[in-house]
């Protein structure tokens, strides 16, 4: 069981912190990190922007998602893409880009709303977001008819991955998610589990109308605080990357696409009436990592998803990290996603 005496969930602290008045934080802080270039991020890796025809039209017009990425590694290798949960950014990535770019194209995206991404008003469902992972997987193909690629998510960027996996398997050679399980299990979980439901209470907090100005309005500090809340291994969360975190989240603006995810995220809840869902088997080789002192999502729903994979699928479990698995334990993810490619690809 996690010990919670060490690890403080980071979504309970800012369901807490949104029960307060806006007033109680300060001024908005729009403006304080505007030095800073959300789409040139300095690191081992280099900053790109692609165009991205989007689906969804706003006042009769649908204008295209313009997407910012990271990407690191030989351009003609195999790629591998990561993505992002909340509230996070392609930062997310930071240790894990180097390990893996040696002999892979590694590409790692600001989500729709996040960051140096577009941030449209519409297209947070996550048929949409699923979509634009498709159609980023074409745009960065070194060539016409470019392969399939590996495909790499943490928390909603895992719940997206695993929708990419769902609608789009012929893009994909393989699905890793982390700290977050099939859809299905999901469901199920939130529905029958009153443990996970209570962990996952926050979420009514952040689709409320009013958590995007409170978000805002964080101080740096606090937002260190946040995120070092549920680390074991504090220097997951270095001093460097802080301001780069609270320039992404630092306005309303900034704020408003990622708590999005949530409110369509709810939204769809309700349109089912407590009807359970079932997308469907994943059809590419398949891995879950979690660490078992994550607060957030029950780590016992890794090996929860193995009925709902038609393909080689394996489990690693984390015993000293918690919800930010790849911020804890890079070294450790890189090396079992390497692991488990050679035992799903076996070398002729």
């Amino acid at each position: 069981m996690p010990d919670t005496t060490r690890v403080r969930r980071w979504k309970t602290a800012l369901w807490g912190a949104l029960l307060f008045p806006a007033s109680l934080l300060g001024p908005a802080r729009a403006g304080e990190s505007a030095d800073l270039d959300l789409r040139a991020i300095p690191g081992e890796w280099e900053n790109h922007v692609v165009s991205l025809p989007d689906r969804v039209a706003v006042d009769g017009q649908s204008l295209p998602l313009e997407m910012h990425y990271l990407a690191a590694g030989p351009e003609d290798a195999p790629r591998v893409i990561l993505l992002h949960g909340f509230p996070d950014l392609c930062l997310s990535w930071r240790e894990v880009i180097p390990l893996l770019a040696t002999d892979f194209r590694v590409i790692a995206p600001d989500m729709r709303g996040y960051a140096g991404t577009g941030k449209p008003d519409g297209g947070y469902d996550l048929p949409t977001l699923a979509g634009d992972i498709a159609a980023l997987i074409d745009a960065t193909a070194p060539a016409a008819g470019a392969g399939p690629v590996h495909l790499m998510g943490h928390d909603w960027g895992a719940a997206v991955a695993w929708a990419v996996a769902i609608e789009y398997p012929e893009r994909l050679l393989s699905l890793t998610a982390v700290s977050v399980p099939h859809p299905a299990v999901m469901d199920e979980m939130l529905r029958t589990s009153k443990e996970q439901a209570r962990r996952s209470g926050y979420m009514k907090k952040l689709a409320s109308p009013l958590a995007p100005g409170i978000f805002a309005r964080f101080s740096p500090a606090r937002r260190a605080r946040l995120y070092r809340g549920n680390l074991l291994r504090a220097e997951g969360f270095p001093e460097e990357v802080l301001p780069w975190y609270h320039a992404a989240f630092d306005s309303r603006e900034e704020t408003r696409g990622p708590l999005r995810y949530y409110r369509e995220l709810l939204a769809e809840r309700k349109r089912r009436k407590g009807e359970p869902i079932d997308p469907g088997p994943v059809t590419v080789p398949t891995l879950v990592l979690w660490g078992e002192q994550d607060t957030a999502l029950m780590w016992e729903m890794a090996r929860m998803n193995a009925p709902h994979v038609d393909a080689p699928f394996e489990v690693a479990v984390f015993e000293d990290a918690g919800h930010f698995v790849q911020w804890e334990k890079p070294e450790g993810v890189a090396e079992i996603w390497r692991s488990f490619l050679r035992d799903a690809f076996p070398a002729p």
